[in-house]
């Protein structure tokens, strides 16, 4: 078996994402014939098929698929070290890409963007927002630098950094006819609990807090977004537990009414995650050192009183 020539692994690869040699020439921009010449080079060189026609379409031999695996992952690690090496020769520029869980997301990382940002100007940082157990996915495979996420982390893949605390808390709008000391149990029954999809950390710490707390809502519905579950508990639509950053003017200036009962209260801990051994492009140590002084300046943790 000859050795494999990466031109024309580049070529095969390009055919294998699309299953098209037309397309592939049109991304690589070179002819159809050339991109025929150099797969058909490559199966020489290795003297076995990588792919079989089936009419009008191609598909890939099983050793065709074996060999997009490792090609996968050879131009993954291409064009890792491309961008690392051109951060190194312009530590003022660079991208990060993170990930969010919704609660988090849009309580603090806006803020942590915002003041990084007028700092350093040129690197560009990519937010996406998604609940917590599609951001450890993403951060494992590759597509995202760093996530931030709240909960439980049980992906031994994953080195976790906490960095601060919060607390849910249990709100009611201040017009609502339950604005009273003492609510019990049987009165919250009767309402509808607001709360985020399966696969929140918000959701399983709420879930995990009303089966130690023998707490039940007759009515429940599930809303992705915190800032709708807000809006939704202020119209008179529900109850929620919402962190507490995150409702803080409202209680202050009477739009909401904090709920007291029994422990009240959610202790949330929201960590920074990244692929365990994974050398951090400067560009996201950058980011990485930043937020660490940043929550530390700013001394984010749940407030007395809280688990």
């Amino acid at each position: 078996m000859g050795e494999l020539n990466l031109y024309h692994l580049k070529t095969f690869y390009t055919v294998a994402r699309h299953l098209n040699y037309s397309r592939a020439g049109e991304e690589l921009a070179i002819s159809q014939p050339a991109v025929s010449r150099q797969v058909a080079a490559l199966e020489k060189s290795l003297d076995m098929d990588l792919f079989v026609q089936r009419g009008r379409q191609v598909e890939l031999t099983d050793a065709g698929r074996s060999l997009f695996d490792y090609a996968d992952r050879i131009f993954h690690l291409v064009d890792r070290a491309e961008r690392t090496l051109a951060e190194y020769k312009d530590l003022e520029r660079g991208q990060v890409f993170i990930g969010a869980g919704i609660t988090i997301g849009c309580l603090l990382i806006p803020q942590i963007m915002k003041s990084f940002q007028q700092m350093h100007p040129h690197i560009e940082v990519s937010l996406l927002l998604a609940n917590s157990s599609t951001i450890e996915r993403m951060v494992t495979c590759g597509d995202l630098d760093l996530g931030f996420t709240a909960g439980s982390i049980m992906n031994p893949a994953l080195h976790i950094e906490s960095i601060f605390r919060e607390e849910l808390v249990l709100v009611i709008s201040s017009q609502h006819p339950l604005v009273r000391p003492n609510i019990t149990a049987a009165e919250l029954k009767g309402e509808m609990l607001l709360w985020r999809e399966k696969g929140s950390a918000a959701r399983d710490l709420v879930e995990q807090y009303l089966e130690e707390e023998g707490l039940t809502f007759k009515n429940r519905a599930e809303v992705s977004d915190s800032g709708a579950i807000k809006q939704l508990v202020i119209e008179q639509m529900g109850t929620a537990f919402l962190p507490h950053h995150a409702v803080e003017q409202e209680l202050k200036s009477g739009i909401l009414y904090r709920v007291e009962y029994g422990n009240s209260t959610i202790a949330l801990n929201c960590h920074i995650v990244s692929v365990k051994d994974m050398h951090l492009y400067p560009a996201v140590l950058a980011f990485l050192n930043y937020v660490r002084k940043w929550a530390s300046k700013h001394k984010i943790t749940c407030r007395k009183g809280a688990p």
